[in-house]
């Protein structure tokens, strides 16, 4: 079965963002929203993908969680 675009995170969409910060119990702040798209960067960068999907990205901020307010 093919992955779905809805699998993938949308850097560019703050909804997207808020539901990882969620997610984590963080607040919704652009402040965050901005770390997670530099997160994005280092784990797109370290997978060596052009895209994440949530099921990637989840674990990342996850243990990168101290970073957020």
């Amino acid at each position: 079965m093919a992955i779905s675009d809805h699998d993938y995170v949308n850097f560019s969409e703050e909804y997207e963002l808020n539901y990882h910060l969620r997610k984590v119990d963080k607040r919704q702040t652009e402040g965050n929203r901005d770390i997670l798209v530099v997160m994005g960067k280092e784990l797109k960068k370290d997978l060596d993908k052009a895209r994440l999907t949530h099921a990637e990205f989840h674990p990342y901020v996850s243990k990168q969680k101290h970073r957020l307010e």
